[in-house]
């Protein structure tokens, strides 16, 4: 739609190269976009996209970088779910009979795997409902960070591929993405069998 607001291929291919000069000057601010704007409806495989563009001349220490960026994010936005989040919802619940129920131990990882392979959640909207739900922090963040981190990883590399036209971190990004795309398959296939058992064994 940019060119119905008299927006051209030119002054976007502009905007783009000062954009990039800018990141390339000052790589925190690129960093710590990846740390908070993912709690927001932004797709963090942009923002991802980008540092792999931008960080193109030190791919692992885009992929690095990434990563830990991905794990603040997880970490901060779980625990203002978990803390600040679920109070409000709790003193608000406080007055009526009804009570925010606590998970099973053996539903923790089962509860994460289903939100972080299951298409259509939002990434943020994950990390919220994850931390409102409080599994244990400690099994959270591993399985959240192998579940979202290998798809992240990348979509970096294919972005320095794509910026620099090298095939090699092109393929290994797009190899990296089929590698998560078939774990988040067989996961669920593995998660849709235990569920038809619990069903089979409950009839019995």
């Amino acid at each position: 739609m940019a060119w119905k607001s008299g927006v051209d291929l030119a002054q976007l291919k502009s905007l783009w190269q000062r954009c990039n000069a800018y990141l390339a000057r000052h790589p925190a601010a690129l960093f710590w976009a990846i740390v908070f704007l993912p709690a927001l409806p932004i797709p963090t495989s942009a923002l991802l996209f980008t540092a792999g563009v931008v960080w193109r001349e030190r791919p692992v220490m885009a992929c690095l970088l990434c990563l830990l960026a991905m794990a603040l994010n997880l970490s901060w936005t779980y625990w203002v779910a978990a803390r600040p989040g679920r109070g409000w919802v709790e003193k608000f619940l406080a007055t009526g009979s009804f009570r925010i129920p606590d998970l099973p131990r053996g539903d923790h990882l089962k509860l994460i795997l289903i939100m972080r392979l299951t298409p259509g959640f939002p990434f943020f909207v994950q990390n919220y409902v994850l931390g409102f739900m409080r599994p244990p922090f400690f099994l959270y963040l591993p399985v959240s960070l192998l579940c979202s981190g290998v798809i992240g990883t990348g979509i970096v590399l294919s972005g320095v591929g794509l910026a620099d036209g090298k095939l090699m971190p092109a393929l290994t990004g797009i190899s990296l993405i089929v590698v998560g795309a078939v774990f988040t398959h067989l996961v669920r296939g593995w998660l849709a069998k235990r569920k038809n058992g619990g069903v089979k064994a409950e009839t019995l």
